[in-house]
């Protein structure tokens, strides 16, 4: 996966294979090491394949691996009524 640096604290995960958009990571240089060493990038880029995802899937500086989602992912998801 794709990493650019936009900013000093905010990363884009390019969109790819079943991705429905890019997916953002808002962490330092040193935070997103951190974050690296476990499965929270993965589990981003799984987030950014669900149905019904309304922009990107994000990822907050406390991001950290979870179960399925990753700790402090975002995600606004259509559902239908």
């Amino acid at each position: 996966m794709e990493l650019v640096k936009i900013s000093d604290c905010e990363f884009e995960m390019k969109k790819e294979g079943k991705m429905l958009s890019s997916a953002k990571i808002f962490a330092d240089e040193k935070i997103l090491e951190a974050i690296k060493k476990d499965k929270t990038l993965e589990q981003l880029k799984n987030m950014a394949c669900l149905p019904g995802l309304e922009g990107n899937a994000l990822a907050l500086p406390d991001a950290h691996q979870g179960y399925g989602f990753c700790i402090g992912g975002v995600a606004a998801l259509r559902v239908k009524d």
